[in-house]
């Protein structure tokens, strides 16, 4: 019997031997894949920046008939500067129109992607991950904003996925449950579970088309005519409307100080025309001068200089009244004489 039980125990610790070992086995294997599996080739990589990159990775497929790239190609940093930085982003429900990549954005992706472009091969594209200051977009968790985005060359003209455009950027996080996605061919259908992405699309321009594909209109994804003439106009042209938009400006604060002043004067004005009013109503019921009595023949005294200065200040607001039409000429003849003859 005791036989019995020492057999059993034995079969029972090696069942459970069995089932560690084959724990650890896919506890080990899943690890692996978690840990290593994704892990990036450095050597993919044209310029890094704790995790944003720029890096040269495997042609993503919209289907299994997805065209190689025309790569490797040349394409100046200078030329794409000029492209990036002539793209502008509208957001639908708030008509704003803002940059979708910052002035130092620019010059970082510009040298990257050119000399990305110059080694990727045909079936490899150009993926980037960049955070900037977006001045209209700081908040309270971060005064940055990220985008990502997927770039190659096909059929002579440059492809420009957006993936995510002016996301909150934190840093120090676990990209490998956060990651910096770039876009892809493929359409992604909003996660009903998940807040609506806000919605917008580039500004239209010349050199610049959104396909159509799968009956899905793909805003996201921008195709890009390589001509250098077509991307220095729309360069200076964006110079000029910033140059017309600081003068706009300019323009609007002096109209505002100019308002300010105006204001102040009708103030004054307003001031002055009760200060009129009341003096009026004190002519009206001051009491008529008295026949002047024969005198001796005496030189008159000269009006000191206080009384000279009260002589002008009323004979001056008697001239605005009048002007303003508050009294006849005749009514102004008479008390203009009144003023006089009291001195």
């Amino acid at each position: 019997m005791r036989q019995k039980n020492v057999k059993s125990d034995c079969r029972t610790t090696l069942r459970r031997l069995a089932f560690a070992a084959l724990a650890l086995v896919i506890l080990t294997g899943c690890s692996g894949s978690f840990l290593a599996g994704n892990k990036e080739d450095p050597s993919n990589y044209i310029w890094k920046h704790r995790d944003q990159y720029v890096r040269v990775e495997k042609q993503d497929r919209l289907t299994d008939t997805t065209p190689p790239n025309d790569h490797p190609v040349t394409i100046p940093a200078q030329q794409i500067e000029n492209i990036l930085g002539s793209l502008d982003a509208e957001y639908v429900e708030k008509g704003k129109l803002l940059p979708i990549f910052t002035s130092k954005e620019v010059v970082i992706l510009s040298e990257a992607i050119s000399t990305g472009l110059a080694t990727a091969k045909t079936r490899e594209d150009v993926t980037f991950a960049i955070a900037g200051v977006h001045r209209d977009f700081i908040s309270f968790n971060s005064d940055r904003q990220y985008v990502t985005g997927r770039v190659f060359f096909v059929d002579g003209k440059l492809n420009l996925i957006i993936g995510d455009l002016h996301k909150p950027y934190i840093d120090n996080v676990e990209r490998r449950l956060y990651p910096l996605e770039p876009g892809t061919r493929m359409y992604k259908a909003p996660d009903p579970r998940k807040p609506a992405p806000v919605a917008w699309k580039p500004v239209p321009m010349a050199g610049l088309e959104t396909p159509t594909i799968a009956g899905v209109e793909r805003p996201d994804w921008m195709v890009l005519n390589t001509d250098p003439q077509l991307w220095k106009t729309a360069v200076a042209q964006k110079k000029e409307a910033k140059e017309t938009a600081k003068e706009a400006f300019r323009e609007a604060s002096e109209v505002r100080e100019t308002s300010a002043q105006l204001e102040a004067e009708q103030q004054q004005l307003r001031s002055e025309i009760q200060e009129m009013k009341q003096t009026i109503e004190q002519m009206k019921q001051a009491p008529p001068a008295a026949a002047p009595t024969a005198a001796p023949s005496v030189a008159p005294a000269a009006p000191v200089s206080g009384d000279m200065k009260k002589i002008e200040d009323r004979l001056e607001i008697l001239q605005r009244i009048r002007e303003k039409g508050w009294i006849t000429e005749q009514e102004y003849q008479a008390k203009k004489k009144e003023i006089l003859d009291s001195f």
